[in-house]
């Protein structure tokens, strides 16, 4: 996105002043005027400037408690426990994991490094390796319709590989970034692109026919990566640059809980290793399994989910509002439905529009110049990792 100083304002007609006559009195009267005509107008610009400040500070503190009357019920947190350790390769840069036969099957990425591996679930050991062209940055996978199912992360393509020998077997285009893809049992994959939405493609990998949109503690986020998806259970999603897995209620996209990992990482990891970025389910072995990028090791741990119903926080009362009243009318509007928020959301911009917009005349003379805006995060290497 191109920055750039504001343009100048509108510039004010300035009316000439009086010419001199003979009459000197006359001459000097006209110019005190213009004066004090000069301080009144400055002066009413400082009290409406004073008011709109009042007005718009009384506003967010009415519309935030209001907003904040019900609050939603935050995600709960679990935090897992290692069963065992498993050496991992520490270059392998993970942005796909997922387990079949007693073998953990993953998804390597960076330019020139990616691959496709099948890996011993006992010594780490890589059994099988299939790399990729230099061309393309490997990203999330999958097990579909026995076969091995690969994204990639901007080159819009998918690949597709037997299930025992990893030989192609053929590709598939899409539109978007790819980041994590699962299968959810019943024929379906689905795919995460880093937004806020999770996405199913269609049978024939030709299009996408439906998506949900997540929110966690009532607001949408974004940043989806790596994803598991149990049948018949809510999805299981890596985010990226964050150390927890959120458990999605793929009905409304609510993310009622989310096991923290940074323990596991803190305690086990090293300074080289990089993010969260891969949970498998063993169906035959039973338990779950994570690593992530340039980790030294994959983890068998287990998640005491308990007796927490996750249909029991499908539905939102309200949004908290503890951030910005103007960020907090954005996901308060993304939340609701009905026409009475609807109006109540258009009513609060309508008037910050008034105070904003519409300043005194003087204002909009000044040339003012915008704070830069942060540039997206650099990725490792110079290249924007997943």
């Amino acid at each position: 996105m191109e920055h750039r100083s504001d343009a100048p304002g509108p510039k004010g007609r300035v009316s000439k002043p009086a010419p001199v006559t003979s009459n000197s009195t006359r001459s000097r009267t006209t110019i005190l005027l213009s004066n004090h005509q000069r301080e009144m107008v400055a002066n009413l610009g400082s009290r409406r400037i004073s008011l709109a400040l009042a007005a718009l500070m009384m506003t967010g503190a009415l519309i935030a408690p209001a907003l904040a009357d019900e609050p939603v019920r935050g995600a709960e947190v679990i935090v897992p426990e290692v069963v065992s350790i498993v050496p991992h390769d520490p270059t392998a840069f993970t942005q796909g994991l997922e387990i079949h036969n007693g073998k953990f099957y993953e998804s390597t990425g960076l330019y020139g490094e990616s691959s496709v591996r099948i890996v011993n679930m006992t010594t780490g050991e890589v059994e099988l390796q299939r790399d990729l062209p230099d061309e393309y940055f490997g990203e999330g996978l999958t097990i579909w319709n026995d076969s091995v199912v690969q994204l990639t992360w901007r080159e819009n393509t998918g690949f597709i590989y037997d299930l025992e020998t990893l030989e192609p077997r053929g590709e598939f285009t899409y539109i978007g970034e790819g980041w994590g893809l699962c299968s959810d049992g019943e024929d379906n994959l689905w795919i995460a692109d880093g937004g806020s939405t999770i996405k199913r493609f269609s049978h024939d990998l030709t299009s996408f026919e439906e998506e949900v949109e997540v929110r966690v503690d009532g607001l949408v986020t974004d940043k989806w990566n790596e994803l598991e998806c149990p049948s018949n259970d809510p999805f299981l999603a890596n985010r990226w640059y964050d150390d927890n897995v959120y458990r999605i209620n793929t009905e409304t996209g609510i993310v009622c809980q989310k096991v923290d990992f940074s323990a596991i990482r803190e305690q086990f990891e090293t300074e080289d290793s990089g993010v969260l970025n891969g949970i498998a389910r063993d169906h035959a072995g039973g338990g779950w399994w994570v690593t992530g990028k340039n980790w030294s090791n994959y983890y068998q741990v287990n998640i005491p989910w308990g007796d927490f119903d996750p249909s029991s926080c499908e539905e939102e009362s309200s949004i908290q509002c503890e951030a910005l009243v103007l960020q907090c009318g954005v996901s308060y509007w993304k939340a609701t439905d009905g026409f009475a928020q609807d109006l109540e959301f258009v009513s609060v911009y309508a008037f910050f529009f008034l105070l904003i917009i519409l300043p005194p005349l003087y204002i909009w003379k000044r040339q003012t110049e915008k704070p830069p805006l942060t540039s997206e995060d650099k990725q490792e290497g110079g290249q924007h990792v997943l």
